[in-house]
């Protein structure tokens, strides 16, 4: 009876911090959210590029700083924010748009992977982890991790042409650290896939 007590409390704490830390994820989309829709409603002429000098020590030299209605907001990347349309014109506003739908799509695909988990977590409560349910759940947050990797330079790339007559792009070593992440991911599915069936083949036998 105690036994049973205890793994109840203890299912109860769990599920009260996984609420809590899916309440923090919802809360995290809607900042975001609300930070990009802060951004379409101000005037375009609020935004401002300057040339500053910055002596931090994150960084010794001049940057470029990106100011809303005179207000600091952001340092940003000066190839991203110096692309010209047809007509020879930048658009800081739709710049700043971009850099919102792209934190948007990763902050997105980051909250699925952790309401997956969290899924995973919630199935093995009581029970082995390793089941074909849990396994489905690896593969597709092995998937959301690949596209962790390409999905956000894809929003980012597809807005830049739609607005600019070019689009800067660079090698991110980060989205392939993210890519290799997404592959071992992957393989450690499907080997618990082949233990698991493994598993059952022996205990068919038995």
């Amino acid at each position: 009876m105690n036994e049973r007590n205890a793994a109840e409390k203890k299912r109860r704490r769990f599920l009260n911090a996984s609420s809590s830390f899916s309440y923090m994820l919802i809360m995290l989309i809607l900042f975001t959210v609300g930070d990009m829709i802060r951004d379409i409603r101000t005037d375009a002429s609020a935004y401002e590029l300057r040339f500053e000098d910055d002596e931090t020590f994150q960084a010794a030299g001049s940057v470029y700083r990106l100011y809303v209605n005179d207000k600091y907001y952001d340092d940003v990347d000066y190839n991203r924010f110096c692309l010209l349309d047809e007509t020879g014109n930048t658009d800081y506003k739709y710049c700043v748009l971009v850099q919102d739908a792209s934190n948007l799509t990763y902050i997105l695909i980051i909250c699925s992977m952790f309401f997956f988990v969290i899924k995973i977590a919630n199935n093995s409560m009581g029970s082995t982890p390793f089941t074909r349910e849990n396994i489905k759940l690896v593969k597709v947050i092995s998937i959301l991790q690949l596209l962790l990797g390409v999905l956000p330079g894809v929003v980012r790339m597809i807005m830049t042409m739609l607005r600019f007559s070019y689009y800067h792009g660079s090698f991110d070593v980060n989205s392939m650290f993210l890519l290799a992440i997404s592959f071992v991911i992957a393989m450690i599915a499907f080997i618990f896939e082949k233990g698991l069936a493994l598993q059952e083949d022996v205990d068919s036998i038995a």
